[in-house]
């Protein structure tokens, strides 16, 4: 507004209403980090399909074409001409965004830190799977229980042979923050703030997923990890070979911000015409999105089928997950019924803090703060009055006004479900001289219906008199 008129005439003068809208930040954009077949390395690469990530990561080879005789095609001049041949889906990484975009996930980055290495025996390799393949089809015809574990022993000795193969992208994984430009493994997320979920599909060396427990709990993005492909694997963390030690699995990866998943899951594979065990954390982020764009965040990601999934890695019971659900390891269970589906919604530390029991609530929580950072830069440096107290309040509680009329607050009124207080009892004289202005929130979120109890009694019929 001008101070002064001097020259008589019409002014027009735009005055801010004061009034700054917050809105919701993205909940499903995910962090995938891996080893590819090519393309750039400690790159975060947004990738929006399928088709993109495998020009980029997978690619094609050059080969001579060939006629269906066997015989090479020739062009006009007599020169051999040449093809595009697809590669192959190889990396658990590849299988975890194939998994993601197959499941209903939208929108992600990629950050590749290596290349496939070398060292393994491809020869022994290739006798492996066929091991492999031929077990699984005799067990599927004779239903023989050693045939089954015979089938395990050979998938675990698979498992160890390309986890020697993988060896050093431990390091290349936790990497290390040399500054903006130069950043490698993990820090190279840094460089982008829209990612809320992170996921290493296959990863479930005990170093790495602590490093990523680290990262996501200091940036508040929540990270979705595997469990051993194998119970025989579980012995790296120190626990004992069965379902009894992969119960305590959560208590060694103990977060507010992270969920594990068992067991693998069994999808077809063009290369060896077979159903194959892939990693279920990418088909897990893809079903996150899945429900937050069709319910929202507020909603449990669980009781949806994995797309894909023909067969279990471990088909277990509701005896059998009783202790894992307690202990806050989320199952998969096939159904006869409904299907694959996951079948379970709790974070790691369910036993240590059930304030922060649920999935869903976690990440609800992330939304907000994260939306609610994003929404009030513009208060900084602004006179600390009663005025911007309520230009504050006014803005968060329009906000989640909004959020609670999606469902995600419980309430049969707003002043039931939350409240926002910004005024001279959180902002007394000494915060203000300190330049600290205090918003208090306080949220009451949904939680999930994790038991659904009906009760059935006989009841006696009532004779007219």
């Amino acid at each position: 507004m001008a101070l002064e008129y001097y020259t008589p005439g019409v002014y027009v003068e735009e005055i801010s209403s004061g009034f700054k809208p917050i809105t919701g930040v993205p909940t499903s954009i995910v962090g995938f980090i891996g080893e590819t077949q090519q393309g750039s390395l400690n790159q975060p690469e947004m990738i929006v399909n399928w088709g993109q990530y495998f020009d980029k990561f997978i690619g094609y080879t050059v080969v001579e074409k060939m006629s269906p005789r066997g015989t090479k095609v020739l062009d006009a001049n007599g020169n051999v001409e040449m093809e595009n041949i697809p590669n192959d889906i190889v990396s658990n990484l590849d299988w975890g965004v194939y998994g993601f975009f197959n499941n209903g996930g939208s929108k992600c980055y990629v950050v590749s830190v290596a290349h496939p290495s070398k060292g393994v025996d491809s020869k022994e390799l290739n006798e492996l799977k066929q091991d492999i393949i031929k077990t699984e089809k005799e067990f599927k015809e004779k239903k023989d229980p050693k045939k089954q574990q015979e089938l395990r022993n050979l998938e675990s000795k698979l498992a160890r042979l390309l986890k020697g193969s993988d060896s050093n992208i431990t390091k290349e994984i936790i990497g290390n923050d040399g500054g903006a430009g130069n950043r490698t493994g993990l820090h190279c997320f840094k460089d982008v703030d829209e990612i809320a979920l992170l996921v290493a599909p296959g990863i479930t060396t005990q170093a790495v997923l602590l490093e990523i427990l680290s990262y996501c709990e200091t940036f508040n993005i929540f990270a979705i990890l595997d469990a051993p492909q194998t119970l025989e694997e579980l012995r790296e963390y120190g626990l004992s070979p069965n379902l009894n030690g992969l119960s305590d699995l959560s208590g060694k990866l103990v977060s507010k911000q992270a969920a594990v998943y068992f067991p693998w899951i069994k999808t077809y594979d063009k290369k060896s015409d077979s159903n194959i065990s892939v990693a279920p954390s990418g088909s897990i982020a893809g079903i996150y999105g899945r429900v937050d764009s069709q319910r929202g965040v507020h909603k449990a990601p669980a009781n949806e089928v994995v797309r894909l999934a023909q067969d279990l890695e471990y088909n277990l019971s509701d005896a059998e997950q009783e202790t894992l659900n307690q202990k806050g390891v989320n199952c998969i269970r096939n159904f006869s019924d409904i299907g694959i589906s996951v079948w379970g919604a709790r974070t790691t530390i369910t036993v240590a803090d059930a304030e922060w029991k649920y999935i869903n609530v976690r990440r609800l929580f992330n939304m907000i703060e994260k939306s609610l950072e994003n929404g009030s830069k513009w208060a900084v440096f602004e006179p600390n009055d009663v005025f911007l107290w309520k230009k504050l309040k006014r803005n968060v509680t329009a906000f989640l006004s909004r959020i609670y009329k999606s469902g995600a607050l419980v309430g049969a009124t707003s002043e039931e479900a939350f409240f926002v207080r910004c005024d001279e009892t959180t902002n007394p004289q000494e915060n203000i001289d300190a330049g600290i202005v205090v918003v208090e929130i306080g949220i009451a979120p949904v939680k999930p219906a994790e038991f659904v109890v009906f009760r059935i009694s006989q009841k006696a019929p009532t004779v007219a008199e």
